[in-house]
């Protein structure tokens, strides 16, 4: 895609859902970070969601990856319309209910992507939140060398024990291998494969992630924060008066639960990270 299309570094925000992508977001749109005109109570950028959030998206070919990235990034920019092509994807996406969103709800999406094209176009650094991101990060680098993605972790042992299981409903049988039922045990284990994929993405890409310790942020917003914007090149001032909203951690989720079905190699791993992990 023309580098025109993007006149500055884009940012985007993931992770596996329910692990503090939503507090990330609110930090980068204080900082003047455009993340779109379609967001939901937890600071997705639906457009993406509509795009990007399928399970097809693992096979499509470089041409339609291509054109889906375009449409994303003139989406948030806005001020220019879609060719007709472009249009009648953004409509085909939106004709047959997926596992996790109806055909009426991506509809609604597709309605507010094209209406924004003929919105005035944003000044603001443009940006996404939504944490499948990772799930296509790679292509998304190929096409748009300069993103820079903030991939958040949260303790693994907690994420199993989260109610939020939508990307091991969706993404487990490809991350895993095979499918499977939705259980703490496969969970870590996803969590555990999706965040050795992200290390070794982290090392060959310093300088396009970042890798956000949730619990750290929470214990000492100021600093975390610094460090964010270090990365980010935005302005730590703006975003100062959003981090009243950052709380200290609450308890390990984990606490009280029988680990035993756990796998000892994940929770090792969890460890190796710089996580506690509460005695059962």
């Amino acid at each position: 895609m023309s580098p025109s299309l993007v006149p500055q570094a884009p940012a985007a925000v993931g992770g596996v859902g329910g692990s503090g992508t939503r507090l990330v977001a609110q930090l980068l749109q204080a900082a003047g970070f455009h993340l779109g005109d379609d967001i939901n109570e937890s600071s997705d950028t639906l457009w993406f969601t509509l795009l990007f959030k399928r399970e097809e998206i693992l096979r499509v070919d470089d041409d339609e990856f291509d054109q889906l990235t375009r449409i994303l990034i003139t989406a948030l920019q806005r001020g220019r319309q879609l060719d007709s092509d472009d249009e009648a994807l953004v409509r085909s996406l939106a004709v047959a209910d997926r596992p996790q969103h109806l055909a009426d709800w991506l509809g609604k999406r597709a309605e507010s992507l094209l209406a924004s094209t003929l919105q005035p176009p944003v000044a603001n650094t443009l940006g996404w939140k939504e944490p499948n991101t990772h799930v296509v990060i790679e292509r998304l680098w190929q096409r748009l060398p300069q993103l820079r993605y903030v991939h958040v972790v949260r303790n693994g042992v907690d994420m199993a024990y989260s109610q939020n299981q939508n990307q091991l409903r969706l993404w487990g049988p490809h991350v895993l291998g095979e499918d499977g039922p939705v259980t703490p045990a496969r969970s870590l284990a996803y969590w555990c494969k999706l965040h050795q994929r992200m290390q070794r993405l982290l090392a060959d890409n310093p300088q396009r992630m970042y890798w956000l310790d949730y619990d750290a942020l929470c214990r000492d917003p100021l600093g975390e924060a610094r460090k964010l914007c270090e990365f980010m090149r935005c302005d730590l001032a703006q975003m100062r008066p959003q981090l009243t909203s950052v709380l200290p951690p609450g308890p390990a989720r984990h606490a009280g639960r029988d680990l035993s079905d756990l796998h000892p190699a994940n929770l090792a791993y969890v460890r190796s990270l710089g996580y506690a992990i509460a005695q059962s």
